[in-house]
This record gives C-alpha cells, structure tokens and sequence, in this order.
C-alpha cells in the first residue's frame, strides 16, 4: 500500500504541515492549521489525511462552506491517485435541493417538506428508479454506483443518464468511499448532521474530520443553528389551524400574532412559553389536514419553528425585525458556536481546521470550544518579500470624524492610483461610505463602482476588466467582490481596505457583546473586532491566491495600529503617518 504526495516535491511548509497533521491523527487530536494563502496547505492536508486513513482503516470527511470549494479537493485527490499504487475512492454529497432533477418551484424552507411528501405518494420517479418500496438499492443504481462516479458533477451526469435521485445515489457513493467532501452543514447541521451520517456508514469515531477555510466555521454554525419565521407565516398558519379545528393552536399563534403587531422597531419578544411538546403532534395533525400533492401548508414551517424553539438555549436571543416595507420576522438566534461545534468534534477520531485566516489561533480556539486542540502557523517562503502590509494612519473611518475623512481618503487614493499602474481594489465598510469617497475623487473615469444586486454577468464583466492593467474597483466589504472572486494570473496587486467594517449596532450584536462579557470578559473583541478582522483578512487576502502573487495591502485607518486590531495582521505590517503611495513605490510594489 502507498499513497504518495501530489507532486513531485513538497513545498516550504508544505512538509511541516503533513507532519503535524499525521502527528494529530497519530494522537488522536485536534489541530488547527494557520498557513499563507497559495502554499498549497490543501494538498499537504489530503495527503497526511489519506495516508493515515488507509493506514488505520478510518474515512475522512473533507468539508467546505461551499460547493464551489470542493473542486480544489477533487482535483488534488485526483492527482494522489494519479501518482499512488493505492487508489482511494471518494464521493462528493452536497444539498438536496441542489441536486433535485423534480422539477418544482418550492421555497427553500419548504423543500424537504416537499421532498418527503412527493416521496411517500409516489410521485417523484427519480427516487422509485434508485429504491424499492423497502428501500432496497435497485438494480439500475448499482449499476450506475458502478460506473465511476465520484465528484457531485459525475453523480449528477449517472443520475440524468440512470433517472435516479442524484442526492440519494452521491450518499450510496459516499458510503462505499473512502474520502467524502460535503459542505459545513452536514457535520454541524444538527437536523441534517444524524441522518447523513447514518445514511452514509460514517462513523465520526472511525472519521477523519478535515475542515476547509474554518475562519468561517463560527458564523456558519451560528447562522445553521438561527431559524425565523415571518408575521405572513404565522396568519397563514392560523388560518389553517382554524380550518382544521384546532381552535387552541390558533389562539396561541394569535397571541404571537398580536405581539408582533405591537412592536414597532426592532426589539427583543419573549414566546419562549408560547407552546409546549404536546403541541407538536396537534401541528403535525393541522399539516396533514392540509398537504394535498405540492401543496405544503405554511404550519409545515411554524412545526418546524416551534420543535426547534422548544429546544433553544438560554442564551439565545429572540427578537422582532421589521424590514423597509414594515414586514415582521420573529428570529431565533444562537449566540455561541462552541455549544454545537466542540462536542461535534470531540467525537470524531480527529479533527483538522485549516484556513490562511486564523490569527490569533487561541481566540478561534475559544469560540469553537476545541482549546484541547494543537496548533500550527507556517508562512511559506513564496511569502517573503511578495507581500507589502501597510497601515495608513492619516485616515479613519470612525463616525465622529467621516464627513472630513472623505475628502482626505479620497485625496490618498487618487495619489496612489496615480503612482502605482496596475490593477487595484479598494473595499468599503457600506455603499454609503464608498458613494461619498468616490464622489470626491478626482480620477472617477478610471474607477469601476460595485453595484447592489449585481447580475452574475455584470460581476463577470467587471472580472474581465480587471484582467487589463490600471483597472481600479471600488467595493463592498462583504459585498460581490471580498471573499471568494476567482482572481487569477495575479491581476490584482494592490488592495485597499478603507476604514474598520464594523457591523452596523443591532440587538442581536449587543447581545452576543454581553454574553462574551460574561463568558470571557471580552465581549466587544469576540462580538465586532473578531468578525470584522475575518473580514478585512479574507478581503485583503483577494491579491494573493497562488504562489508568486505579489500584493501590496493598504489598511486606511489609524485604528489598526491598535494593539486590539494588531495581532490580526502580519508581523512585518509598516506604518505610515502621511500617504502610503511613496512606500509603495520605494518597496518595488508600484509595477
């Protein structure tokens, strides 16, 4: 048996990686990986993964926030199979609804609703081509398990060719596989976590857990483990307990209804007590009175709703948003990560987060609830002198002092654009913030805004243009353009970060600030520096994607040079008092 590494040989860093990796696995650990974007930590993480896998008889379930990510695994895996005398079989799951072939036009919330009740009256073909009446695997899908499938584009190709359920027929894959990339949901996701496991002979203990670009892994649980329901849900759902007789179900979703009607700003509501368990079959009764076909009745969501708030943990918050037409939303939201992922990960046999964005290690540490875990930071060599980190402190972006500020920032931008003849982005905290900064700009002609509610063509247009030299996009931090964009060939080599993105203030963040308080005594660190620190970094990050990649980073605003934001950034981060484009030029960066 021999698995071997991807390529010919391994990177600086790369081979410390793979150590440390096997070494966790070895011990049974948790490690957490901080490695520079474009040193190739994915290769060296699959390979150390794989090779102990097969040593030890484990799976590894390899997961990231999107599908979209999961490329990059199926290509790296390819290529250990291409070079190893020992081939790994692996499969690719991701959402149901996403791979659905029934055509339907449901609402998100409703698809499994959906899913179930085509299934139970027979109705979707797909599913009776790939099971019998009980839930034997049919011949045609053996055969179509049989013809190569792996990654979610070739399941969905043997699934059109075979007419079978492309979800069902990637979990059947996945059960026979010895590597399964899957996205954050199917591991932290409590109401999908159970079932995938099951359905895919994934047994956490017997599992290695990889987890790709982590620093996202505390918002995604948080944002999994939230649930809402709307003010038009709920008088829907009153009307159907009405109808079916159930008068006490609709008198108590009156009462929420009444509240909500009362409440004319954002604000906390209590409905903890607003329902109890027996309630549950009595709603489960009312969505069976009326589910006909495709139609699922809108307590099918407040069921949903109310089983998972008969759950909620004291210190979630609930409260009332009202959007700019006056629509009501009650929210549930979950307020610490670490109460669903450290017990996730302690049962699998070991566990590796990875992500260039890990800075400080132990604050990521705390908020996933993993501080038994082992750590690693490594900059590759292809880093030393590739990047330029400065911290302009002649600007800042802080309330009390925009008005002036804009004119200032945006004097410093067009100097630098002036001095320095390439490609470039400059991120904003909002749109607001980057309109004012532009409209002062003595250079408009040559910079491209970003736009709310772009169309994917236009986004690929402006891609395009980024492509020729001396093109200049104004952005939006956690807009089109911050995290995820495919930056190629190194076409951006200068990026501007205007000011602190912090969140705008609401009840959920005062919350989140107040419990951190009392849980670590750093609320206003763990609830706004450290979420907008991801930010800044991951934006930051969009000039460097490959090994050679050369970037200069601008942070305008004097607030980074705080000890508070400091020990997010790099170690050899310069400060300048006046214009940063003189030391951009001085340091070879202007070309």
């Amino acid at each position: 048996m021999m698995i071997s590494f991807p390529f010919k040989s391994m990177r600086a860093g790369q081979k410390e990686i793979a150590d440390a990796v096997e070494n966790a696995i070895n011990n049974r650990e948790k490690l957490i990986v901080q490695a520079s974007t474009g040193m190739g930590k994915t290769a060296a993480v699959l390979y150390a993964a794989i090779k102990k896998a097969k040593e030890k008889d484990l799976k590894v379930l390899f997961l990231t926030a999107k599908h979209t990510h999961q490329n990059i695994v199926y290509e790296t895996m390819r290529k250990i199979n291409s070079v190893s005398s020992d081939k790994v079989s692996f499969a690719g799951v991701t959402g149901k609804r996403s791979m659905c072939l029934f055509e339907n036009e449901v609402e998100p919330s409703l698809f499994i609703e959906f899913c179930r009740a085509v299934r139970e009256q027979d109705m979707c073909d797909f599913y009776s081509n790939t099971f019998t009446k009980n839930k034997d695997v049919k011949p045609k899908a053996i055969e179509a398990l049989s013809s190569g499938i792996s990654d979610s584009k070739s399941v969905m190709e043997a699934a059109r060719n075979f007419e079978l359920c492309p979800y069902e027929l990637s979990l059947l894959n996945a059960k026979q596989s010895t590597l399964v990339v899957a996205n954050y949901s199917h591991a932290f996701d409590p109401g999908i976590a159970l079932g995938f496991t099951i359905r895919t002979g994934i047994d956490p203990g017997k599992t290695i857990l990889v987890v790709d670009e982590a620093h996202n892994l505390p918002s995604k649980i948080l944002d999994m483990n939230s649930f809402s329901i709307s003010q038009r849900i709920l008088e829907k759902a009153y009307s159907e307990a009405t109808i079916a007789g159930y008068s006490d179900i609709a008198l108590k979703i009156d009462k929420i209804i009444g509240s909500l009607r009362s409440i004319t700003k954002e604000s906390a509501i209590d409905i903890r007590d607003s329902f109890i368990e027996t309630d549950m079959q009595k709603l489960e009764e009312i969505v069976k009175f009326h589910e006909k076909g495709y139609n699922i009745p809108s307590t099918f969501i407040l069921k949903n709703f109310v089983e998972k708030l008969l759950s909620v943990k004291e210190e979630d918050i609930i409260y009332v948003s009202i959007d700019d037409k006056g629509n009501r939303k009650i929210n549930v939201n979950s307020l610490d990560p670490a109460n669903y992922s450290s017990g996730v990960m302690d049962a699998f046999y070991s566990s590796v987060l990875m992500s260039g964005t890990f800075r400080p290690i132990e604050m990521f540490s705390s908020l996933l609830g993993i501080e038994d875990s082992k750590s690693l930071e490594v900059e590759g060599d292809s880093q030393q002198g590739n990047r330029l980190t400065v911290i302009d402190k002649a600007v800042t972006s802080k309330f009390s002092s925009r008005d002036e500020q804009y004119s200032k920032i945006a004097e410093e931008i067009d100097s630098i654009m002036n001095s320095a003849k390439h490609n470039m982005i400059f991120f904003f905290p909002s749109y607001f913030f980057m309109e004012r900064v532009y409209s002062r700009s003595t250079l408009k002609d040559k910079i491209t805004l970003e736009e709310k509610n772009m169309s994917r063509d236009r986004k690929a247009e402006i891609m395009d243009k980024l492509s020729y030299s001396s093109a200049v996009l104004f952005a939006v931090i956690n807009g089109n353009f911050s995290e995820s964009i495919g930056v190629k060939n190194n076409m951006v080599k200068l990026v501007g970060i205007v000011g602190i993105p912090f969140e705008p203030p609401s009840i959920k963040l005062k919350a989140m600030q107040i419990y951190y308080d009392r849980k670590t005594g750093s609320g206003f660190e763990y609830a706004q520096v450290l979420p907008t620190m991801i930010k800044v970094m991951q934006a930051a990050g969009r000039g460097i994607r490959f090994t050679g990649d050369r970037c200069a980073i601008v942070l305008m605003d004097s607030r980074y040079d705080t000890p508070i934001f400091r020990k997010y950034l790099p170690d050899d981060v310069l400060i300048v008092n006046e214009n940063p484009s003189q030391i951009i030029k001085e340091k070879g960066f202007d070309k």
